[in-house]
């Protein structure tokens, strides 16, 4: 059902984009991983596969023996042309173009700023261009990236439940693993902690496994969490950032919170780390709230820079809050706040788009983050995730 509804939504858009149809290519996808493959294919693709997709409502799939069982059993096709040979195959694509009639508007995967658009190869463009010139086709080429859009981020009620229901077991590792953070620990011991309580719950991870969860200890540390140091041990006084990410019935969940161990005589964080908790409790509220559907994801910027400013942070903040959460942490596409590598992109907030906010302030105890999976509303903004109300306490 979920990838029904992805097609559907990619109809939708090439009619609402005047494109007459949509070919993306792969092969041994669990290698290339060509995005479009990934989002709508029910299954990896082997051999040399070619989808085309007409705004007209027809779905083709020109594709080896290997997967056709399986793609017929999905149901999402209306037809499936399996070619005998491999010299075959590309005739038979040429073929299923030219049935489709007089093709003015082609879309392909193909984008400077999304990478949820460009999977389109060397190689495939050539034998798409094979294919074109076979078929007499002289369509107009363009990027798949507003279809992409709706494909991706256009979520149904039915996935954005299921980010829900990620988000939700990560929160429940993250209640497992409080009150078993102590002093002493490594970020290599953090990171194992987590790994555990994830195994444990027969969960998968939302990016590359080795890497997950990002920690970092204190300011001994790097503030991108890229690499739980062995090394760095947590000490009174130090801030710990924990980056988790789980895949849970092929959907993601990307949260950071954010833990203190108290010196000696302290029952609560210090001034420094509680106000920047408090801000960034408050940007992610108020960013959160201006996310209604219709809205630029550029407009959301300044909200957030207004609450750094007048909370005493003379750099305020300047660029953007998150990303697009789905199938994958990172899904490609927009940025929730300014964005300047992503100039070329349709930038409209859309009705349950899901994106993450982590603005994060560095202190002299640590960076401080509270990353949050949020999802788009006519009204506003809400949460996916359970916000962190407090600073959490590492026991010794």
């Amino acid at each position: 059902m979920v990838h029904e509804r992805r097609f559907e939504r990619a109809h939708e858009a090439m009619r609402q984009e005047g494109v007459d149809a949509w070919v993306f290519c792969g092969r041994e996808t669990h290698i290339l991983g060509e995005p479009a493959m990934l989002f709508l294919m029910p299954t990896q693709m082997g051999g040399k596969t070619t989808v085309i997709v007409a705004a007209d409502g027809q779905r083709i799939v020109v594709g080896s023996i290997m997967q056709m069982e399986e793609l017929e059993a999905s149901g999402l096709f209306t037809k499936l042309v399996t070619y005998p040979t491999l010299a075959d195959y590309e005739g038979l694509v040429a073929e299923a173009l030219r049935g489709l009639g007089p093709l003015r508007r082609i879309a392909l995967d193909f984008s400077e700023s999304d990478p949820s658009s460009d999977g389109l190869t060397v190689t495939a463009k050539a034998m798409l261009d094979r294919c074109f010139a076979a078929a007499g086709l002289e369509a107009e080429l363009v990027s798949s990236a507003p279809l992409m859009k709706a494909v991706r981020g256009r979520k149904s009620d039915e996935e954005v439940g299921l980010i829900a229901r990620a988000v939700e077991a990560a929160m429940e590792v993250y209640d497992a693993a409080r009150p078993l953070m102590r002093a002493g620990m490594s970020g290599r011991d953090v990171q194992r902690l987590f790994k555990r309580l994830i195994r444990e719950r027969e969960l998968g991870y939302s990016w590359y496994e080795p890497e997950n969860p990002y920690v970092s200890v204190g300011a001994r540390s790097s503030y991108l969490c890229k690499r739980p140091p062995a090394d760095v041990f947590i000490e009174p006084g130090d801030l710990v950032n924990v980056d988790l990410g789980i895949q849970l019935e092929g959907f993601a969940s990307d949260d950071q919170r954010s833990f203190y161990a108290p010196r000696e005589g302290e029952k609560a964080p210090p001034y420094e780390v509680q106000r920047a908790f408090e801000t960034i409790q408050e940007m992610n509220a108020t960013v959160c709230a201006h996310m209604k559907a219709g809205v630029d994801s550029d407009e959301l910027t300044r909200y957030g820079n207004e609450i750094m400013l007048r909370n005493g942070y003379p750099q305020g903040f300047k660029g953007g809050y998150g990303h697009e959460i789905g199938i994958y942490a990172h899904n490609g596409g927009l940025t929730a706040g300014y964005n300047p590598f992503k100039p070329e992109l349709d930038k409209k907030l859309e009705l349950n788009m899901t994106f993450t906010l982590e603005p994060a302030i560095l202190t002299p105890f640590g960076r401080l983050c509270q990353e949050e999976v949020v999802v788009v509303k006519e009204e506003g903004g809400r949460f996916l995730s359970r916000p962190q109300k407090e600073v959490w306490l590492i026991g010794s």
